[in-house]
């Protein structure tokens, strides 16, 4: 039962996180804007961030789908989660208006709700959940890790 709660979690934590990133990977400007509204690092952090942060959730989505990594995947995306948790708690604080950026173009084109505020913290607790389970999981169904295991015991 816990590897098909794992394998689910898998699927839905790296399906969020790939089409996140392919959604700011599209537009990175915008995503730098997004980043800028924010007002919590400089600029050339902001840069930075804008075009490689992106590629690292698509990339770790992508892992946690294959199951390749994926308890590592995991760990990285929770403690990212728990980064991107205070930042919108620290425009909610300072009583900002912002849009998270978490979808890019893709929330206006779903019509999907984007902004920092208390629902997408609550959203991010739970994806930091479901990426601990999947840590802390000893087992999850069809994942190359599992593969590679099976493989060398041959």
């Amino acid at each position: 039962m816990a590897a098909t709660v794992s394998f689910i979690f898998r699927i839905l934590i790296g399906g969020v996180f790939l089409i996140a990133g392919l959604a700011k990977i599209s537009d990175p400007v915008r995503f730098l804007f997004t980043l800028r509204e924010f007002q919590l690092v400089p600029g050339m952090i902001e840069r930075f961030l804008a075009v490689y942060l992106p590629w690292l959730e698509f990339i770790l989505g992508l892992f946690i789908i294959l199951g390749l990594l994926h308890r590592t995947s995991s760990l990285i995306l929770a403690c990212l989660n728990t980064v991107f948790t205070l930042a919108i708690l620290s425009v909610i604080i300072r009583g900002i208006e912002v849009d998270c950026g978490c979808f890019g173009l893709l929330a206006d084109i779903l019509k999907l709700p984007d902004m920092a505020d208390m629902k997408a913290v609550i959203r991010n607790i739970i994806f930091i959940g479901m990426c601990l389970y999947i840590f802390f999981a000893k087992r999850t169904l069809l994942s190359l890790d599992n593969y590679r295991q099976w493989n060398r015991s041959v």
